[in-house]
């Protein structure tokens, strides 16, 4: 029995390239395939700027404006939660892309440092957050808030949307494309190379660096173009992420498929085997130890590297998979209306 008669809109952030964006192209684009009518809305501040080039491989046509219409479904991804007071009539739904970066929860911190005074130099940066979460955005707010549908892009996001906000979410990924990512052969990688974004736990990584032996050779992935990415990912050996996970992380996934090991930290969707399913050697414990380990456990890794990499060919195969999972989540929610599945559910 399908679930939505009336039109599906999205909104999103127009001309970004970002996870966050991609995956609400695939969603549109998914929910397309399924039948459903379904479009992108740019958000008013982003409508004028253009679309992104690369995203032209999904369906999903924009509308100019949401239709606040019975009948109508409005998904709004977790940047613009402070959006769906807007809506009255539609049905809303917020999809939680990100845990740690997403604006109430960022905003909640924000607001609670501000109050213990823990941001004296930062009082300006801060407060604007702070009012938005005392004002608008809260987890409170949210909580008393029944009629929204909470969507969750990974297993972390999930069990942190069901206790902090007392419901039960329904998961919708995303998925990785997977053309750029083939062809890759062993004779092309050099196994003492380990790449890394510094925006991804860079600190620590470069504690890191100082302490391993001179025959790694570290490449950070910054200021490169789309192919630059692919060729460094296909060429390592090891990719190294001590970040904070806010969400099941793109470029994980995409070094993995690469043939690279990856290598990550406990952190948000690094600690959920559901999201990262890479054995348990193979993810690092965050506290005063994590250097020590990242800087014993990485020449050991390199020096077993095809046993070490067999280990994560699970991972692949997930990956590989994740258009086909991705096709029975969106069927699940806006089609059969089957809330409230994770990640195990479809396994």
């Amino acid at each position: 029995m399908t679930t939505n008669s009336g039109t599906i809109f999205v909104l999103y952030h127009k001309g970004l390239r970002t996870g966050g964006p991609e995956a609400l192209h695939q969603l549109v684009d998914m929910l397309r395939e399924l039948g459903q009518d379904a479009f992108l809305v740019p958000h008013p501040h982003t409508a004028r700027n253009p679309r992104v080039e690369q995203y032209n491989i999904y369906d999903a046509p924009e509308a100019p404006e949401i239709v606040d219409a019975p009948g109508n479904t409005v998904v709004f991804p977790e940047t613009y939660v402070f959006e769906m007071s807007k809506v009255k009539h539609a049905r809303r739904m917020c999809w939680w892309l990100s845990i740690d970066n997403s604006l109430t929860f960022m905003a909640e911190r924000m607001w609670h440092r501000n109050q213990a005074g823990l941001l004296k130099k930062a009082r300006e940066t801060a407060f604007p957050y702070a009012r938005m979460w005392k004002n608008r955005v809260n987890p409170e707010s949210l909580r008393k808030d029944r009629d929204v549908v909470h969507l969750v892009q990974s297993s972390y996001a999930w069990a942190f949307i069901a206790t902090r906000l007392d419901v039960v979410p329904s998961l919708i990924s995303d998925y990785t494309p997977t053309d750029e990512f083939q062809g890759t052969t062993a004779l092309q990688r050099n196994r003492n190379m380990v790449t890394y974004n510094p925006a991804k736990g860079g600190h620590i990584i470069e504690a890191v660096k100082a302490q391993c032996p001179p025959s790694l050779e570290w490449r950070p992935i910054v200021g490169m173009t789309r192919a630059e990415v692919v060729e460094t990912l296909q060429g390592c050996g090891v990719y190294l992420d001590l970040g904070h996970h806010p969400g099941k992380d793109r470029m994980p996934r995409e070094a993995t498929l690469s043939g690279a090991l990856t290598v990550v930290a406990r952190r948000g969707s690094g600690a959920f085997y559901a999201d990262v399913p890479i054995p348990w050697e193979h993810k690092i414990t965050p506290g005063d130890e994590e250097v020590a380990t990242a800087v014993g456990m990485l020449p050991r890794l390199i020096e077993n590297f095809d046993v070490e990499v067999a280990k994560q060919d699970t991972y692949r195969a997930t990956i590989l998979n994740e258009r086909s999972r991705f096709k029975r989540e969106v069927e699940d929610v806006f089609v059969n209306g089957r809330l409230g599945k994770d990640a195990y559910d479809y396994l």
